[in-house]
């Protein structure tokens, strides 16, 4: 049986609402609220779902009290880190390492005329705001 207890109290210490959990997890938030409310044996979910909030289905449903034994060592992701994970694996793979490139330079701070230059524009920005790219 899984413990909504749990899942709230985990979503508390996180600062997660349902919505946002749903969305990190790539499930519907009435999924969420069921998952929390009626104490299924069972979920398709509970995986996903105790992958973000840091613990193991085990201990959703209390199999274990620790809720760390056998949890993921990587820390969650915010929404806006999801958000750009999500977003690249939907790029097309030649443009990944734009992006990459982009991010590296970005990361330290290097000074790389084509990402730094004074009026630069890359794809998809407008021309009309002062021309094509230099």
């Amino acid at each position: 049986m899984i413990s909504g207890e749990r899942v709230e109290a985990l979503m508390r210490a996180q600062g997660l609402s349902q919505a946002e959990l749903a969305r990190r997890a790539g499930v519907s938030q009435p999924s969420i609220f069921k998952l929390i409310r009626e104490n299924k044996t069972g979920s398709r979910s509970l995986h996903k779902v105790a992958r973000v909030l840091q613990t193991t289905p085990a201990y959703l449903s209390c199999e274990t009290d620790d809720q760390h034994s056998d949890s993921p060592d990587e820390p969650a992701l915010t929404s806006d880190e999801q958000e750009l994970l999500d977003n690249y694996r939907s790029i097309e793979p030649k443009d990944r390492s734009a992006i990459l490139q982009l991010t590296r330079s970005l990361a330290t701070n290097a000074r790389s005329p084509t990402v730094h230059s004074k009026g630069q524009q890359f794809r998809g920005a407008s021309t009309a705001a002062g021309g094509g790219p230099k």
